[in-house]
Parts: structure tokens; sequence; C-alpha cells
């Protein structure tokens, strides 16, 4: 069975329908590449027929999930990485360059190739439905968009906003989309075909190309104000975000075929890195956990949580298991340490009103969950303790062993450790089985590069969120 197939209306035009067989999910693997050449070639072959072309889903709740990074495993050799993709991009492209207007139809998750390839659409159209993300999530995996993701989308709503969606690692509502100008507009996916329909007849859209910020000057004035910012924000740990900055850049200002090759050099410098390969693996790992959490079966539920460390680390931790409805202590040595972990996540929760992750009322009850704590409090009644503190083993040891006193004789104590080794801490407790490594990682939410802050000193912002 195919996972691509076309089908001719009668009023002429081409819905291109991506179902891949026995999945919930499409992913762009070899197989499906080879599907699109060929059907691609159908098109141009048979030009005559068609007056425009829809890309559509299957499935209920992905469009197109995006490569396959099985795909890319340590076993390719860095050839046949370049080989797959430049078959990405020749395909893609050829799908930018049809004579014939091009709507992405998208309801569920379009992700990363998934992404890239509406973005070579005409139109892109959207379902409000909560299961419709629009993301380039690629530099969360020690990589970057490289099937056109970091050339077309700043063309398509100018370098600053897209380089705060690619850096970050994005992923977007229907709604947020349509506000950064990613798609062009919301209809019920009911209705998404005909919706495009009425799109492929206003023919080929005129774009602007946003001239007063996608040009060389402006570029340069982004490279040279942002990069010691990005620098110090990744500690040479995330050579993704500083790559990808790279790219876009200098590819804003160079042809397509050639910001094109930039992203395909930049991926193959990229995953040679240990940053690359050891991001893959733990997103292999977390889909393997996942499986495993659904046979495992009963599982206990968290409903109290305490953090430990009100610092940058801790109090992003704390906003993060706030906003998922939990309580949450927030534990530092005095006053004055929690006080300014409290007003990091007043922060968080204020830029994330602005940018429409949370409403004010949202907002406010997150706030109202965490529970500032500038000593020593009971915590049996806790189900799990983050432990978020200054990156010393010795420190460390001493917070668990206190811990180890405090807390329930079933609550689950953790360390947000990334460098130091669990099981030293976990030997300072009685029941040593209860303590886990539960790493959280700072992202960025954006770089604030709107057009007057070029004209000034801009005003560079980062939030921590996980």
């Amino acid at each position: 069975m195919r996972t691509i197939r076309l089908t001719a209306r009668d009023d002429r035009i081409g819905v291109l329908t991506f179902d891949r067989p026995g999945s919930s999910a499409n992913i762009f693997d070899r197989a499906t590449l080879e599907e699109l050449r060929q059907e691609l070639d159908f098109i141009a072959a048979n030009a005559a027929q068609f007056i425009g072309i829809v890309l559509v889903s299957a499935k209920r709740s992905i469009f197109i999930a995006g490569l396959d990074l099985k795909s890319i495993g340590e076993s390719m050799s860095h050839e046949e990485i370049r080989e797959i993709i430049e078959t990405g991009q020749n395909l893609i492209s050829r799908v930018a360059a049809l004579p014939i207007p091009t709507v992405a139809a998208i309801h569920g998750a379009a992700m990363g190739g998934g992404c890239e390839i509406c973005l070579a659409c005409d139109y892109r159209l959207a379902s409000p439905d909560r299961v419709t993300k629009i993301g380039l999530p690629e530099t969360k995996l020690g990589l970057l968009p490289a099937w056109g993701g970091a050339t077309r989308l700043p063309r398509l709503i100018g370098l600053p906003k897209a380089l705060d969606f690619i850096l970050a690692g994005k992923t977007a509502s229907a709604q947020a989309a349509l506000r950064l100008g990613i798609v062009d507009g919301l209809a019920p996916a009911g209705r998404l075909i005909e919706a495009a329909v009425e799109k492929i007849l206003r023919g080929k859209p005129r774009r602007s190309g946003h001239p007063l910020v996608n040009n060389r000057l402006v570029a340069a004035a982004i490279a040279t104000r942002l990069r010691k910012q990005l620098e110090k924000k990744t500690r040479g740990h995330y050579p993704a975000v500083l790559k990808a900055f790279e790219v876009m850049t200098r590819g804003i200002y160079r042809s397509i075929p050639d910001s094109l090759a930039l992203e395909r050099d930049g991926v193959l410098e990229l995953v040679q890195t240990r940053a690359c390969r050891n991001l893959i693996r733990m997103f292999f790992l977390q889909e393997h956990a996942r499986k495993f959490a659904v046979i495992a079966g009963e599982t206990k539920p968290v409903s109290r949580a305490a953090v430990i460390g009100a610092g940058v680390m801790g109090a992003g931790i704390a906003q993060w298991l706030s906003s998922r409805q939990l309580p949450v202590i927030l534990r530092d040595v005095n006053t004055e340490q929690v006080a300014k972990g409290m007003a990091t996540i007043a922060k968080i929760y204020r830029d994330g009103i602005k940018r429409h992750i949370f409403t004010p009322l949202e907002a406010r009850a997150g706030l109202d969950r965490i529970f500032p704590a500038p000593g020593e409090v009971p915590l049996r009644h806790v189900d799990l303790v983050i432990e978020a503190a200054v990156e010393n083993l010795e420190v460390k040891k001493k917070i668990f062993l206190r811990l180890d006193e405090l807390a329930g004789e079933d609550t689950i104590l953790a360390t947000n450790t990334s460098a130091l080794p669990v099981s030293e801490l976990a030997v300072a407790t009685r029941r040593p089985e209860r303590v886990v490594g539960l790493h959280f990682s700072i992202q960025f939410i954006g770089c604030n590069l709107s057009k007057s802050s070029l004209r000034a000193k801009p005003r560079r912002r980062f939030c921590s969120v996980l």
C-alpha cells in the first residue's frame, strides 16, 4: 500500500493525501520521499489536468510528523546523510516551483519536514483544533531545519520572527501560527479542502518578502548584537542554536539554492557533534519510556511537589509544575533567594501572557499554586521533590541526607543534575531506590528582534521554560 495518493476532483483540483499504512502518524522516510517524487513527476507530466494542488493528511491528529530520525542514525555515512538532506530539499523545492497554486490544508501536527513542505506551498490553512501544531523543533535535537525551513520561514515572516521561532525549536498552535503569519487562515477540519480551493482560485499570492528586515545590513546588525548573547546562554552546549543562527543570518540575503546549501552543510556539521548524538538518543529514550509507561500499567500520580533551589533552573521547574496544575513548594536557604525565584516565575508568566501561552487568569492561578519557603518545611505529604541546587556533589549529598529525613516514605527524591552521578546522591539516603535523575533543560523563548529594536539598543530577552 502507498503512503501518498493523488486524486483529481471534477474541478481540476488535485488532492495529495498523506496516509501512512498501519500507522497513526505520517513521517518522511526514503519510501515516502520516493512516492512524493513519483507524484510530482505525474503532476509535471499532466500539468494541464490541474489548476491547483491541495496537500492533506488522512490521520486524526498528525499532518506530517517530519523526518524519520532513524534515517540519520549512527550507522549512516556522511554521504548517505548528505543524500537524504539533498533529496528532501530537492523534492520540497519542486513543490515550491510548481506553476500552479498549492495549499497545505493542515489538520494535526506539522513538525520538522512536515512544516517545511507546508512552507513550500503558496498558501497554508490550518484547523483551529488543539491537535493542530506547527513547529520546527530541530534545534532541540541538536540539528537545524534543513529542508528549507531555515530558508523559507524568514522569507515568509521576516528574519527576526523566524530567528525567534527556529532558535527556540518552537511549536505554535494554529491561532499562534496565524498571528505570526505562518498560516494564511483558519478553517474547520471538515472545510479545509474547500477553503483551500478558494485560495487556489485566487491564483498565486504576492508576498512582500519583508525587505526592511530581510537584507544584508539588518542580518549583519542582528549577528553582531546577538551572537555573544547566544554564546553566553548556550555555554557551548547547544551548537545547533549557533549554527541555525549563522545559517539564517547568512542565508537571508543569498539565493534560495545558496541558502539551502548552507542548511545542508550546517546539518552535516552538526550530526558529527556529541550534542546532536546525545539529544537524538534522549529523544528515542523518551519515546521508549512512553511506550513502557503504557505497558507498565498502574503508576502513582503526583499531586504535590517541592523544588529545592530557587535559582533560574529551580524557578523554571517550579513554574513548569505549577502551570501543570500542581501545588509546588519553592524552597531555598533564605528569603532573598526565594524572592528572586518568585520574581523569575512571575516574569515567565508575564512573558507567557504576552505570547498568548497563558491567559492572565491562568498565570494568576499558576502563581497561586507556588508556596515560597525560605527554610525547612515538612515534606511528608509531598509526592515528588526535585533538587535544583548548585552543581556541587558534597552540597547535594547534604541536601539529600536532609531530604531523606524530611520527606515521606514514598516520596520520590529527584535531582536535576546533568553531570554528577545520581548513584552517589542515592547512597546518602536510607532508601536509594526512590532517588532518580530528572533532567530539565532551559529553552529560549524569544529574541525580541523587532524593527524598532534594530534601530536602537535591542532588548534581548530570554526566559527559561520547560
